[in-house]
């Protein structure tokens, strides 16, 4: 049996927090990490041979691997932990490495700053020795604030530079890096802007979650992130084990689905600029990414699935079409013979040709999109083909017709 201790061995103060793990291995006789509230890994002490992989994964690199992470949240094990006062114990998870556990969250008041966790040994730890570990907590506290300080002055000089960047503030490349330099980054050798935008304005609870669940997810490598109001704007660089556009696919799909599943935020909206090498075309990348997103605003249903600036395709154009469209006054006959038709007979073939060109000419989809038979869909096309004159066999001639019918909707938008 351990030995059972009465007195509060850590009331008193700590240097470092790599002494206090240190001592916790010592007074409860288990491998102790302390993390901070993101599970980066702040100090661990010792441990045998005979330690689990989730603990190695910790150490070797520097965060809790994002699969215990991910399965933790599953099992419902960290929103208790961040809800309670006491030490909690974590039963084996075998398929992520992870064995019996106690944690326990270092707080400020209702703010969670980090966690101490401690691997059970074949003896589990007694009521009293959780205690103790309550006790251990309470000691952290002072040096997690320290070190909290100590990032939001680092964080205050890094978020003017990020505006620098994106306002194109810097002259040359070399300013940028020596300004990199100065701050102590390492330049990546490639980034995006991404940008996500919230229904309502972001809240400091919302924006510690943003930061939890970016942090954690190791899904991309963040520079820079920076809050404004309802926007969430983030310069980053792909993970290098996938390509540019899928890593931050993924991402942008990720955050907005963990940010609903854990924290019940909803409605948010992601994109990426292009992945760039010059830190000159920061802003650039920003801008990108902002039109994403006001495209997908106006175009909903033909953009559904665009997250990155490239796959706006020819909407990507739009601007110079509508400034073409409006010097020129061109009205497309056949959406005037379409129309007219539609009025008079009170039919809808405009509104089908439309999603027929949207469903990339495939009469099943666009008859799907429409809830109606495909042989109804069928006969429309033909309709069409004899009212206006248009070959939809010919891509080109679809894709005219396609965008004035776009610049229509985009023109009466601005109207409303």
């Amino acid at each position: 049996m351990k030995e059972t201790h009465v007195d509060n061995p850590f009331k008193k103060p700590f240097s470092t927090l790599q002494e206090l793990a240190d001592s916790v291995k010592e007074i409860l006789d288990c491998p102790a990490t302390i993390e901070d509230a993101n599970h980066r890994l702040l100090a661990y002490s010792s441990h045998e041979d005979s330690t689990d992989s989730a603990r190695i994964g910790t150490i070797m690199s520097q965060r809790v691997p994002e699969k215990v992470i991910n399965r933790l949240w599953k099992e419902r094990i960290i929103p208790k932990l961040m809800n309670t006062d006491a030490a909690l114990r974590i039963p084996e998870i075998a398929e992520i490495g992870l064995r019996d556990r106690v944690a326990i969250a270092i707080r400020r008041n209702t703010e969670v700053l980090g966690y101490i966790w401690v691997l059970d040994k074949n003896e589990r730890l007694s009521d009293s020795e959780l205690v103790l570990l309550k006790d251990a907590a309470a000691a952290a506290l002072p040096l997690l604030l320290k070190l909290h300080r100590q990032r939001k002055e680092k964080e205050e000089n890094y978020q003017d530079f990020f505006w620098q960047l994106l306002t194109g503030q810097f002259k040359s490349s070399e300013d940028i890096q020596k300004k990199f330099s100065q701050l102590h980054l390492k330049m990546p050798a490639r980034y995006a802007v991404l940008v996500f935008q919230f229904e309502e304005e972001i809240s400091r609870k919302i924006e510690e979650n943003i930061s939890y669940l970016i942090t954690t997810s190791q899904k991309i490598t963040n520079h820079f992130m920076v809050v404004m109001r309802n926007e969430l704007i983030l310069i980053a660089s792909p993970h290098p084990t996938q390509p540019d556009e899928k890593a931050f696919n993924d991402f942008i799909s990720f955050f907005i689905s963990e940010m609903h599943n854990r924290f019940t935020v909803d409605g948010i909206q992601g994109s990426s600029g292009t992945v760039y090498k010059d830190f000159e075309k920061a802003e650039t990348s920003y801008q990108e990414a902002l039109r994403v997103l006001q495209l997908k605003d106006h175009f909903p249903d033909d953009l559904a699935e665009a997250t990155h600036y490239h796959q706006l395709g020819v909407f990507k154009y739009f601007d110079a079409i509508i400034e073409e469209k409006r010097s020129s006054h061109y009205e497309h006959p056949a959406i005037a013979a379409l129309e007219e038709y539609d009025q008079h007979n009170k039919t809808n073939l405009l509104a089908s040709l439309e999603i027929f060109i949207q469903q990339d000419s495939n009469v099943h989809e666009a008859a799907k999109k429409m809830f109606i038979h495909t042989n109804t869909m069928s006969y429309r096309l033909k309709r069409i083909t004899e009212i206006s004159q248009l070959n939809l066999k010919n891509i080109h001639e679809k894709m005219a017709v396609y965008l004035d019918l776009k610049i229509r909707q985009w023109e009466k938008q601005k109207r409303l």
